[in-house]
């Protein structure tokens, strides 16, 4: 805030009036030298300026929220709207956000009634604000689920896709990993991609963790045609191709490429291994509507969930130079818990590093409170969306 109490400058502010008043009796010549030049300036005012996009009871309930004192947050809040921040909506909507965590359904619906006198608008509807601030136990915890995308010919095992999932084949996690794959312009892979490929996904299936494969059938028939039986060429891709009939459970032709590539390397293949519950679900649901695109695959988005903690949490690698795969990237809050101040830091730094090589950024559906926890921590504000 800055307050500019004393007026500006009469001598250089074109926008004072000056007034002419003349003094002289009637009958005076226009010329004489007793009319006079008289001038007063306008009443001087007091101008606020916001030189900044956050109040100081924002900045209080971010670092409370971050802090894990959701209670203080709201107390700060709801002392700003007796106050002149009142005026600020984004001050009503962080106290909305903090009532729909804490399913305070009663004063959410008091805040609105309050927020459509001050406003003369509609307020949030607590079904929007509750469904982006309720936490899922299944999911609180989990690590980032990061968007892969393969294309074309892979000859490179250092391609972040590749380093991505065949780090997450080797961590011993709580909760298994998501990943969304699109592989539908996939066109072939060396033998040591093939091999990599083939080897993380098959842990990553044991493991039980829910990959969504975008292109799995047709991309499947596609490598499937390049390999011949008795052409004991293509080694890695051949163990791929087997892997992905894994993943679409096509039983008959997975039996079917198995007995070929036993004559062809005259070795046993892999073993036909059962999906688990919800890898078949998420199998069932894309087969059930094949001509529908998934919009984060479509968006190349980076999922984050959970509670985001400390200068190195996993969300921070997906950020990085090496692993983005896109411009602009997407970044989607809309899981998100919480997010503590280093964490913040973290992800405003990897932002601007980003952007200092003509990363776009993109962030949708953060909720009003972590939207301003990471303003406060340096995220530019002009980087936020809606979904």
């Amino acid at each position: 805030m800055a307050f500019k109490i004393f007026p500006k400058s009469t001598k250089h502010d074109s926008a004072v009036k000056l007034e002419l008043v003349d003094d002289s009796p009637r009958g005076t010549r226009a010329g004489d030298t007793e009319t006079s030049l008289n001038w007063t300036p306008h009443a001087s005012r007091i101008e606020v300026e916001e030189e900044g996009g956050l109040s100081p009871s924002l900045e209080n309930a971010a670092l409370m929220f971050a802090h894990g004192n959701e209670g203080a947050a709201k107390a700060a809040l709801a002392h700003a709207l007796e106050t002149t921040e009142r005026s600020q909506q984004m001050v009503w909507m962080c106290l909305f956000d903090l009532h729909a965590r804490a399913q305070d359904r009663t004063a959410f619906e008091e805040l609105a009634l309050r927020f459509v006198v001050q406003f003369e608008r509609s307020a949030p509807a607590w079904d929007e604000m509750a469904g982006a601030s309720s936490s899922d136990p299944t999911t609180s915890n989990a690590r980032a689920k990061p968007k892969s995308l393969l294309r074309g010919e892979l000859t490179d095992p250092q391609a972040p896709v590749i380093v991505a999932l065949v780090d997450a084949s080797k961590r011993k996690d709580a909760v298994p990993p998501r990943f969304d794959l699109d592989i539908a312009d996939l066109d072939g892979a060396s033998d040591v991609c093939g091999l990599l490929l083939a080897g993380s996904l098959a842990s990553l299936r044991r493991k039980g963790s829910v990959i969504s494969i975008r292109g799995l059938d047709a991309t499947t028939r596609r490598l499937s045609a390049k390999l011949q039986a008795g052409e004991a060429t293509h080694k890695g891709l051949w163990y791929l191709v087997l892997e992905l009939l894994q993943w679409s459970s096509q039983s008959q032709m997975f039996e079917d490429r198995a007995v070929d590539f036993a004559v062809t390397f005259g070795i046993s293949p892999p073993s036909m291994e059962p999906l688990t519950p919800v890898q078949r679900s998420v199998l069932t649901v894309r087969a059930a509507d094949v001509a529908t695109v998934d919009e984060s695959l479509v968006n190349d988005r980076i999922v984050w969930l959970g509670e985001l903690k400390g200068p190195a949490d996993p969300c921070l690698k997906m950020l990085s130079l090496d692993a983005v795969t896109t411009n602009p990237v997407i970044v989607d809050m809309r899981r998100v818990l919480r997010v503590d101040f280093v964490c913040g830091g973290a992800i405003a730094n990897a932002v601007t590093r980003l952007m200092a090589q003509a990363i776009d950024v993109r962030v949708v559906a953060a909720t009003p409170i972590i939207q301003t926890l990471l303003q406060l921590t340096g995220t530019p504000a002009g980087l936020f969306a809606k979904a």
